[in-house]
């Protein structure tokens, strides 16, 4: 290519796609990304001072849990429970298709569940672990209710769907 050669961008940078999946078809995509990933980011702050911590996750319809050992995470949540979970699948990491892209990016409400609080036992056994593990425990389960999730999905531009898809609780 010679230097007054412009490098062709590919289509899927220029391609202008708004168009929104349905509410079902956008939870359904969702729910599949969640149930097939276990490991997330979850941040959470504290005066001001973000922190993010790769941790295992399992979820419950678009629930996330996740085992806290003791930490600033579980600190930051008493604080402020207002968190963020990244989930990504690692195959875009090294793929040079840029439709590999895949993610969510959840903004919800993190609580701490102790082993004597109702939910705390289905949580754990989502971890499918021995249940008489939680007698030497002394962590706690975050439950983390999105109030958000942010699908981006750069292959949906190949379904002429926008790459882009938001979800919020009804409600919310």
């Amino acid at each position: 290519m010679s230097e007054h050669e412009k490098p062709e961008v590919p289509e899927i940078f220029t391609k202008r796609v708004q168009r929104p999946l349905s509410q079902e078809d956008l939870e359904m995509r969702i729910l599949a990304f969640l149930a097939s990933r276990r490991l997330c980011v979850l941040s959470t702050c504290r005066n001001n001072i973000p922190r993010s911590t790769p941790i295992l996750f399992r979820s419950k319809g678009l629930t996330l849990f996740m085992a806290g050992e003791p930490g600033q995470k579980l600190g930051n949540i008493k604080q402020n429970p207002n968190v963020s979970v990244g989930v990504f699948d690692p195959k875009s990491e090294f793929s040079d298709d840029i439709h590999d892209i895949t993610g969510l990016q959840i903004r919800g409400h993190g609580r701490l569940l102790r082993k004597e609080d109702p939910g705390f036992m289905e949580a754990f056994r989502l971890f499918g672990r021995p249940e008489a593990w939680t007698e030497h425990w002394f962590g706690m389960m975050i439950e983390v209710v999105p109030e958000r999730i942010e699908l981006l999905a750069m292959g949906l531009k190949l379904e002429g769907y926008a790459a882009r898809q938001i979800w919020t609780r009804p409600g919310a």
